[in-house]
C-alpha cells in the first residue's frame, strides 16, 4: 500500500489545540475565548495578520495623500527661472521679497527660482520639459538665448500677457523677434512679423539690487503662465513701473473668475 506525505500548514498554536478540531469556518467565539493567551495572539498572527497589515498600509497612504492635496495642499504662487549664469547673487533675499509682496494665500505656498546651464544637455532637457509643462512663470536670460529660443517660439507674445497700459510703459524695453515656421524635415519654410517676447533688464536696478551683474539680460515669460497676476507683479518690479497696474490687472481677473 503506498504511503502519502501530508505537510501539514505550521501555526503557532499546538497541535492538538481545541480550535484546529473545527474548520476555520465554524470557530466560535467561545472557543476562541477560552484559548490561551499565548494561544490567541498564535491564532491572529496566523489568520489577521496579513490583512490588518495590508489595511493599515492603504489607511496610511490615503491618509497622506488627503494631507497633501487637501488639507496641507502646497502651491508654487510664481515661479522664476534664470538660464545661463543669469541668477543674482543673492537670489535667496530676492526670493524672500516676492513672497512678501505677492501675497502667498497659504502658510504652504511658495515661489520658486531655479538656475539651469543649457549647455548641460540634461539641464536643457530638465528646463524644457518643465517650460512647455507650464511650470514656470517668467525667464531671465542672456540676449543670446532670447534670441534662440524666442525663434523657437517658446516665450509668450506679449501683446497678450500685458495690459494695455503697462504695456505702453514698457514700450522702450520690448525686444521683438521672427518666430521661424518649420517643416517636417526642420527646414525653415517662412518667418512671423516680428514680434515683441523680451524686456531688456540691462538698466534694472531691483535686478542689480539683488547681485545681478549679467551684462544684457532679458526677461521673458512662459506661454499663459500658471501664476499671470503674480507674474505681472514680479515684472513690474524688476522694470520699476507702476505697480498699481499690474494690481489692477490681478483685481480685474479675479472679478472674472
Amino acid at each position: 500500500m503506498d504511503s502519502k506525505i501530508v505537510k501539514f500548514k505550521k501555526t503557532a498554536l499546538d497541535d492538538d489545540a481545541a480550535i484546529y478540531q473545527r474548520s476555520r469556518d465554524t470557530v466560535t467565539k467561545e472557543e476562541i475565548k477560552n484559548l490561551s493567551f499565548r494561544q490567541r495572539i498564535g491564532y491572529y498572527k496566523d489568520y489577521y495578520l496579513k490583512i490588518t497589515l495590508v489595511i493599515i498600509a492603504a489607511a496610511v497612504i490615503v491618509i497622506s495623500v488627503l494631507n497633501t492635496t487637501i488639507f496641507n495642499r502646497s502651491e508654487c504662487r510664481l515661479s522664476l527661472c534664470f538660464l545661463n549664469g543669469t541668477l543674482p547673487a543673492q537670489s535667496e533675499e530676492m526670493d524672500s521679497f516676492f513672497e512678501e509682496q505677492i501675497g502667498l494665500e497659504s502658510k504652504n505656498d511658495f515661489m520658486r527660482s531655479d538656475t539651469y546651464a543649457l549647455d548641460n544637455y540634461q539641464m536643457d532637457m530638465a528646463y524644457r520639459t518643465r517650460l512647455l509643462a507650464g511650470a514656470i512663470d517668467l525667464i531671465i536670460c542672456p540676449h543670446d538665448v532670447f534670441l534662440e529660443q524666442s525663434g523657437q517660439g517658446l516665450f509668450c507674445d506679449l501683446r497678450e500677457l500685458l495690459p494695455e497700459e503697462m504695456y505702453a510703459q514698457l514700450s522702450g524695453l520690448l525686444i521683438e523677434n521672427k518666430v521661424a515656421e518649420t517643416d517636417d524635415m526642420g527646414e525653415v519654410i517662412s518667418y512671423s512679423e516680428p514680434i515683441p517676447m523680451g524686456i531688456d533688464l540691462s538698466g534694472s536696478e531691483f535686478y542689480q539690487q539683488y547681485g545681478g551683474i549679467f551684462e544684457q539680460p532679458v526677461l521673458c515669460a512662459a506661454w499663459h503662465p500658471e501664476n499671470k497676476g503674480n507674474a505681472l507683479k514680479a515684472i513690474a518690479y524688476f522694470t520699476g513701473i507702476d505697480l498699481s497696474l499690474a494690481e489692477t490687472e490681478e483685481a480685474s481677473e479675479e472679478a472674472t473668475e
